[in-house]
């Protein structure tokens, strides 16, 4: 090749460069979200809005219970740029620094807040989470093959029915500790060894009597091959919609009050779009969307108040204050954790 010719491939090459990093600078690479949440929250719809809105593009994964999503990022899942762990969670993964201080400057519609869920023992002033949506666990039951008990309904619909086969539990370590717990009229949170192995005993047998353990009974209730359910109020909820027949009931003895929220990993490579995810979803119009079409409590003051008078009072998604009253947060427990997990999985092998 002649030097003029090697000039000018030289000249030409540099040419192209500098209109590759222009149009780069001018059209820089989107970044992709990547949001680990739970099923039935986001309908396509709402995704598809911030996408168009914002042109941050999403990527979603899904999770059944918050010790797969623990695992998960324990484990170095580093691609993750929000989660949704419950209460209990976000104690213990801010405890061992794994979730980004938010900036509060990234979110101008956090006055949209409920002042109760801005100072929620697990993150108090909302440090390193926002609550997107709140509920209740309790029992699922499909009343047109289901006979409701006279006294009311308690956890023994549950755990000690004659529906051999046609009952399930929710695939959740505390979640199904605390039903047992409470159906003995015994503290959900409690740290008792001996206590724990008596309801390990317990739950043995029961697993013999249910179908299986499920985060998500809702299909298996709407097909009735489930017709009693451990379920997430929601789910529930979301159940009923489509079948009428299917109730939910907080049992007479007390159930679990839960908050998913939004965090940000600390690991996450994008958070400032992190950030204006969480925001837009603490947008009024926005959340209001995604209340109404996924049947979900809101812990927006805002939004709430925007809802009719029948949605605010329905009791399955804002339970009366007596019902209220029945309801416990799931605690850390410390080192007894590391018991229970041992328990779950040998209950589970």
């Amino acid at each position: 090749m002649g030097l003029k010719r090697i000039i000018s491939f030289v000249i030409i090459l540099g040419f192209l460069t500098g209109i590759l990093i222009y149009f780069r600078q001018r059209n820089p690479a989107v970044p992709t979200l990547r949001v680990c949440t739970w099923s039935n929250y986001f309908p396509e719809s709402a995704i598809k809005s911030f996408v168009d809105t914002t042109g941050i593009k999403v990527e979603i994964s899904y999770i059944s219970s918050n010790e797969e999503l623990f695992a998960k990022l324990k484990a170095g899942a580093t691609g993750f740029d929000i989660v949704q762990p419950s209460d209990y969670m976000v104690r213990q993964m801010k405890a061992l620094s794994m979730l980004s201080k938010l900036d509060r400057s990234l979110l101008p519609h956090l006055v949209h807040l409920d002042e109760y869920y801005r100072k929620l023992p697990y993150d108090f002033g909302n440090e390193v989470s926002v609550p997107f949506t709140w509920g209740t666990s309790g029992i699922a039951v499909n009343t047109a093959k289901v006979k409701i008990p006279v006294d009311g309904v308690g956890w023994s619909l549950l755990l000690d029915t004659g529906y051999m086969r046609q009952t399930s539990l929710l695939d959740d370590m505390r979640e199904v500790f605390a039903g047992v717990l409470l159906w003995k009229n015994l503290s959900p949170n409690t740290t008792n060894l001996k206590l724990l192995e008596e309801t390990k005993l317990e739950i043995s047998k029961i697993k013999n009597r249910v179908l299986l353990f499920s985060s998500e009974p809702k299909p298996l209730l709407l097909r009735e091959e489930v017709l009693i359910a451990h379920i997430y109020s929601s789910d529930a909820v979301q159940a009923n919609a489509e079948n009428p027949n299917i109730k939910f009931f907080i049992p007479k003895e007390g159930g679990l009050l839960w908050t998913d929220n939004f965090a940000i990993p600390d690991s996450s490579q994008h958070k400032p779009q992190a950030h204006a995810f969480i925001d837009y979803f603490l947008t009024p119009a926005n959340a209001l969307a995604v209340v109404r079409q996924s049947h979900l409590a809101t812990p927006n003051k805002t939004v709430k108040l925007m809802l009719s008078k029948a949605e605010q009072n329905d009791p399955n998604i804002y339970p009366p204050p007596a019902i209220f009253n029945k309801l416990f947060f799931l605690d850390e427990l410390g080192e007894t954790l590391s018991v229970l997990n041992r328990m779950w999985t040998e209950l589970k092998s």
